[in-house]
């Protein structure tokens, strides 16, 4: 029945996201006022991808990979040209699928956009679509509701052309089977190493070695730059402590959204559909009518057995297999003779067939609840927080300018803007390398460059204000200066004179091991050549242990399993060399439905994603595609 929201449930907080963040500090100016067409970046058959669309695809790209890295995040990573090249290739992409839509006239109706953004968790209060929600969520972007849906809606129709062709692959059952068999083979192995210490004695390694490898490898004995810094952080958060939330105003905003704090009334049903075409010829709808009368009269007469005929009768490929269950819906989430139906019916009911568009349904009403609201002493405090957030939010807002200037302006201290904002300078205890200080900006490695560099540590100036997250500015200033050094060669030479010597000697074991491992191949017996086999084991893979490190497993997998037994070897983690004799594979029969049918799923997204790919590649043959390439390298 809801096929279009089931689908695409995982694109709603995507979209989100992506909306979300250019707004945040940008407002809806940002996107329908001055927008210069005068730089391009690409063209599609004609269409332009202007360079202020390219920026917004960065800018957005960097706030998620921000949140996703966290502190590993570095912006100058979209200073690489193959990375702005693959950013590009993907808007491009979307906008030869988004020609071929349209082309092709995929449409999504009103109702079918109004019933996926009401599936919107972000929108729901106790699991329902609340409209108040929604205006305020969207009024807290600036972002205008048709903006919304104008962008919700291209989505969804160009997720249609996708999914109608991911979503056609097949994969045969007897495949999904061999994919599985050989994820759970094992393989029965015994091990022989060959270590390094044996090796170390035959090793020598003198000081002018020492000595040469430390003049050569500068930068790996090197202490690095360090600064002992002051610092302003601006959030929202930081200026909280300087809001207050009247009672007066949360008594107001309740009751001004008393919607938001109520739970509609309430129905739980199960049903049965025998699907039928709105507009199908009279025999048709006769038939389907008779069959559902025929199932309703076999659940009127053992209702217990309701479940059982919803997976033997139902199409509705949502509820079938969960005996016809709908669980818990307000009005305005079913259809209007549906609704109607469940809303004027009582908890246990049987309701005879219901017709609507989507066919017949024999509806069982499960349960209900009345419509309440929750009482104001219950949400106060929510309230009352919810007011503080925005009231900050809007008072960073109004401070961002202030704090950028005054940093800027007072540039040899951060107490002017500290003192004008009400928020506290924080100074480190002591000195801070470049990793410790992105992680006080944030995770943002442009602070860190800005901090670091040669003005700000000669100078001893502020930093520029520079936003280090959504709602975050920050700015610091360099009190003290280290910069890197060499560690000095006799603090350091007995640790170069311990690598060189490992070094050396896993090397004449690996030497040793490929040498003892071409004669076993070759046919002479491990005795002879002084090799002990442990215990054979059984191994699976990613079943890593010591001696069997990735490359030695790897290996061991690819071993021909009608060459038995067979040998194979790779360097270990100790720097020795592992030699493997491999005798026996255990391919085991596959009896579990559900992970071949979940491998079957997995395979046919592969193809499928692989299949889109040709698609893509196909459309983009057909379709002149120009690239300005001293656009895209521009910073």
């Amino acid at each position: 029945m809801f096929d279009l929201v089931t689908k695409h449930k995982r694109t709603a907080q995507f979209i989100l996201f992506l909306l979300m963040v250019p707004f945040a500090f940008f407002g809806v100016d940002f996107y329908f006022g001055g927008r210069s067409l005068e730089g391009v970046v690409a063209t599609v058959a004609g269409d332009k991808i202007t360079d202020n669309e390219f920026n917004d695809a960065i800018r957005e790209q960097t706030e998620a990979l921000r949140r996703q890295m966290g502190a590993n995040f570095d912006s100058r990573m979209f200073d690489n040209p193959d990375v702005r090249f693959a950013l590009l290739d993907n808007l491009i992409n979307q906008r030869l699928v988004s020609n071929k839509a349209r082309e092709e006239k995929f449409r999504v109706s009103d109702a079918q956009l109004q019933q996926y953004i009401a599936s919107i968790p972000t929108f729901q209060v106790d699991g329902h679509f609340n409209n108040d929600r929604y205006r305020m969520f969207l009024a807290a972007q600036n972002m205008p509701a048709p903006y919304f849906e104008q962008r919700v809606r291209e989505d969804l129709v160009t997720g249609a052309v996708q999914d109608a062709i991911t979503q056609a692959t097949i994969v045969a059952h007897s495949s999904a089977e061999r994919f599985v068999g050989l994820l759970e083979q094992q393989r029965e192995v015994a091990l022989a190493t060959i270590p390094i210490d044996p090796f170390l004695k035959d090793v020598k390694v003198d000081d002018a070695q020492v000595r040469e490898f430390y003049d050569k490898n500068p930068a790996a004995f090197q202490v690095p730059e360090q600064a002992k810094i002051e610092y302003l952080l601006l959030t929202p958060d930081a200026l909280s402590a300087q809001v207050t939330v009247t009672p007066e105003e949360v008594r107001k905003q309740y009751d001004a959204s008393t919607a938001q704090y109520s739970a509609p009334e309430e129905r739980s049903a199960a049903h049965i559909l025998i699907p039928v075409a709105a507009d199908a010829k009279d025999d048709a709808n006769a038939a389907a009518k008779k069959l559902a009368d025929e199932v309703y009269a076999k659940a009127k007469a053992d209702p217990t057995k309701f479940a059982e005929l919803a997976k033997q009768y139902s199409k509705d490929p949502g509820s079938a297999a969960q005996g016809g269950d709908l669980g818990s819906f307000g009005r305005g989430s079913m259809v209007k003779p549906f609704e109607d139906a469940v809303f004027a019916a009582k908890t246990g009911d049987l309701l005879p067939p219901v017709r609507t568009e989507f066919g017949w349904h024999v509806i069982k009403v499960t349960g209900e609840r009345a419509g309440h609201t929750r009482p104001f002493e219950e949400v106060r405090a929510q309230i009352e927080g919810e007011l503080k957030k925005d009231k900050a939010a809007q008072k960073f807002a109004a401070a961002a300018d202030q704090f950028q200037n005054l940093v800027y302006e007072q540039a040899d201290s951060l107490a002017g803007a500290a003192k004008a904002l009400d928020l506290k300078v924080q100074t480190t205890p002591g000195f801070v390398t470049r990793a410790q200080a992105q992680a006080i900006g944030l995770g943002s490695a442009k602070f860190v460059e800005a901090l670091f560099s040669p003005e700000s540590v000669q100078g001893k100036r502020n930093t520029e204000a520079i936003e280090v997250g959504t709602n975050a500015l920050i700015s610091a200033r360099v009190l003290e200066y280290k910069p890197a050094a060499p560690r000095p060669f006799d603090e350091v030479k007995n640790e170069i004179h311990q690598q060189l010597v490992h070094r050396a000697a896993s090397e004449l074991a690996q030497k040793a091991g490929q040498a003892k491992l071409a004669e076993l191949v070759a046919g002479k017996a491990d005795k002879d050549l002084g090799l002990v086999f442990g215990k054979p084991i059984t191994v699976g893979r990613g079943q890593f242990q010591p001696g069997l490190p990735p490359p030695v497993l790897n290996r061991v997998f690819m071993v021909d399993p009608q060459k038995l037994p067979a040998y194979t070897g790779a360097t270990n983690e100790q720097g020795g060399f592992s030699i493997v004799r491999v005798l026996k594979v255990e391919t085991p029969a596959v009896a579990d439905k559900s992970r071949v049918d979940a491998a079957s799923s997995r395979l046919a997204s592969e193809v499928g994603r692989e299949v889109f790919n040709a698609y893509l590649a196909s459309l983009r043959a057909k379709t002149e595609v120009k690239i300005n390439q001293a656009q895209l390298e521009k910073r």
